[in-house]
């Protein structure tokens, strides 16, 4: 809240009211002039708007001379407007909290796209004034990089697929594996937060590869979801609720959990305040622990002693009248004051004096404390806040360790490796009774939907694939290839396929949504017949559709042919994200949906008609393209025709025969040159 004429203050000083009253949580937060702005609001005759910054200098002198005392004063002005109420007066018999801090290394990559983001744009350090929406983003895109790397587009390596390799390139999530696996040895209930939606994506694939359960609540779910939700984790047996800062800050009550982790912090410490509260408040009957992840020597140590120099502002100025920090030498209070620039800065210099990651093994014993029961032992006093071992402590217990390995026998490491084996297994089999459950449930909601997949199933004979690679194999793909492995380009209409006698099969590449697009190829399927449109929406509807899925069906209902049959195959190679981006095409995707539409094509003798995958996407790579659908179709002599432009000709007129080029495929506009 400020003195700034917005129409926010506009509005409610153009009342005409009697009584005025406001409720907030955060009287003060910055500085002085959102405390007075409050105060003008409720009595704007005796604190005028034109007054604000006689005000706030009057009280930032008290806190600067030693022989004043301005608790009283301010005592005296607020007494009459203010009525406080903390969470100790309401509820004396609330469980105790703990706050812990837990300091994480950087893993190699993480570090490498640390120091890329800095080294990007070293231009927008020289002005600080006139570049604060470039240093703003850089601050985004570092606190991104501490979460993790894979929250980049193109840095998680294709095939996407689960692995050990989602934990270890990030080590905040290296820490919370090993933090969760206590946990949830231990018998406690989570409530995971985070600031970014898509870092919640990457935590839900974690704990689908982990085999947690877990709720997520964020922005984009809706009441009856979120409600259900909510309750599902408040009756069942649920380990993890993931939730957004913002959206899962307020408004609920989830007492069935005793642990809070803030995966990063908000710049408003409210926030993430009311974000804990959650499980911390009436109703609760066992102690709460609230643990806090930052990586060490980055932004996020700079963020957060921001946001503690704002609650120490708003506890020294409420509660004992002292109104300014500037004299306070504890280097939170002293962050407070450095420029943008300099909190990007921050501790680089330490972190990037070695390549290598950062990440060690903690004990979470030590640090997080005993619990039993699955509710934490409360020794400890409460808001106590702890913290990684220091350099000499961690020596001192790496040298405690080591003594104890070398006492280790052959028989003890054996029993080890065969427990850690162990783990493995049981780890393994509770994700495939897992992934199976699913497929039964989805089985299950397909039939009672009377829903039956068209997509064509993945190759499961690795021996017959072997055989047909190594046919691949002899079969060149050079500028030397011979023409029973070339491609026929042909100008004409890719939906009226120019197949003789022979089936057809149409191909187009669609992504993952389930929404019918407009235009092009769409509308010229669609106008061919209402099949496409029809089993792809609903495809969609009954969660049908991943990346490398085919499906196939005919496409004979309004148009066909005296000899042969039509067929299309949709390829879903691109993902529409939920803000409705969509990526390029996936090629991984795209060879999966040709292997596929090859074994269809070799056992019903059908040839492949493709328009011009990738057509004006810009930076498409069409070479490499081109050179699956001749390693997978025609050099494995499957008939491959390419209809290089969309061309809505008449049914009955026959398609002009570019070329079949023994050479290396020319582009489609060259060969139209040729023509002429």
């Amino acid at each position: 809240t400020t003195t700034a004429i917005t129409t926010t203050t506009t509005t409610t000083t153009s009342f005409s009211l009697d009584f005025r009253v406001l409720l907030t949580g955060t009287p003060i937060q910055n500085n002085l002039t959102e405390l007075y702005s409050l105060l003008s609001f409720v009595q704007p005759s005796l604190f005028p708007v034109d007054q604000t910054e006689d005000f706030t200098n009057t009280y930032n002198q008290y806190s600067l001379c030693i022989y004043l005392s301005p608790a009283s004063d301010l005592q005296r002005v607020l007494q009459p407007f203010l009525l406080r109420r903390v969470k100790a007066e309401v509820a004396a018999d609330l469980p105790v909290k703990t706050e812990i801090l837990m300091y994480h290394g950087l893993s190699a990559l993480q570090k490498r796209y640390y120091k890329a983001i800095l080294m990007k744009d070293p231009y927008a350090f020289g002005n600080e004034q006139g570049n604060k929406t470039r240093l703003l983003n850089i601050l985004m895109q570092l606190r991104k990089c501490v979460d993790h790397p894979y929250l980049f587009d193109g840095v998680e390596p294709e095939p996407f697929e689960m692995g050990e390799h989602l934990i270890q390139a990030s080590g905040k999530l290296c820490l919370l594996d090993s933090m969760l696996a206590y946990l949830h040895q231990g018998g406690h209930h989570i409530l995971l937060f985070s600031q970014m939606t898509r870092m919640l994506d990457i935590l839900q694939d974690y704990m689908e590869y982990r085999g947690y359960s877990y709720e997520r609540l964020d922005g984009s779910v809706r009441g009856e979801e979120r409600n259900l939700a909510i309750k599902n984790f408040s009756s069942k047996d649920v380990f993890v609720f993931l939730l957004s800062t913002k959206a899962g800050g307020v408004g609920m009550n989830l007492t069935a959990a005793d642990t809070v982790i803030f995966i990063d912090s908000d710049f408003n410490p409210q926030n993430d305040l009311q974000a804990a509260a959650r499980c911390h408040r009436i109703g609760q009957t066992r102690a709460v622990k609230v643990i806090r992840l930052l990586g060490r020597d980055t932004v996020e140590e700079i963020v957060y002693s921001r946001a503690v120099s704002k609650l120490r502002l708003t506890n020294t100025v409420i509660e004992e009248g002292r109104f300014s920090l500037l004299n306070h030498t504890h280097s939170a209070a002293a962050a407070a004051g450095l420029q943008l620039s300099e909190i990007l800065k921050f501790g680089v210099d330490k972190l990037l004096s070695s390549e290598e990651s950062s990440i060690q093994a903690v004990n979470l014993g030590l640090i997080l404390g005993q619990s039993r029961d699955g509710e934490w032992l409360t020794d400890e006093a409460p808001t106590q806040t702890k913290d990684l071992p220091t350099e000499e402590e961690e020596e001192e217990e790496s040298e405690g360790q080591s003594e104890k390995r070398k006492a280790l026998t052959e028989t003890d490491l054996k029993e080890r490796e065969e427990a850690a084996a162990k783990r493995t297994r049981l780890q393994e089999d509770k994700r495939r009774r897992l992934q199976e459950n699913k497929h039964r449930k989805k089985m299950a909601w397909w039939e009672s939907n009377g829903y039956r997949s068209l997509c064509l199933p993945s190759v499961e004979s690795e021996e017959e694939e072997e055989e047909e690679e190594d046919e691949t194999d002899d079969l060149s793909v050079t500028s030397t290839d011979s023409e029973h492995s070339a491609i026929s380009y042909v100008l004409g209409d890719v939906t009226h396929p120019y197949a003789n006698q022979d089936d057809a099969i149409i191909v187009h590449c669609v992504d993952d949504s389930g929404r019918w697009g407009r235009g092009g190829l769409f509308t010229a399927l669609e106008n061919r017949s209402d099949e496409p449109r029809k089993q792809y929406e609903l495809a969609g509807k009954m969660k049908d559709l991943k990346l490398g899925s085919v499906l196939l069906f005919p496409v004979d209902d309004k148009q066909s042919r005296l000899d042969g049959q039509d067929q299309v195959a949709l390829i879903v190679a691109q993902h529409r994200a939920r803000d409705n981006s969509l990526s390029g095409i996936h090629l991984s995707a795209l060879e999966e949906g040709l292997q596929k539409i090859y074994r269809v094509a070799k056992t019903n003798k059908a040839g492949v008609h493709l328009p011009r995958i990738g057509h004006s996407t810009r930076g498409f790579n069409w070479y490499g393209t081109e050179r699956l659908i001749r390693k997978h179709l025609a050099s494995r002599g499957v008939h491959t025709s390419m209809y290089p432009f969309y061309s809505c000709t008449n049914p009955n007129t026959p398609p002009c025969i570019l070329s079949t080029p023994v050479l290396t495929l020319t582009p489609p506009h060259v060969s139209f040159l040729l023509l002429y």
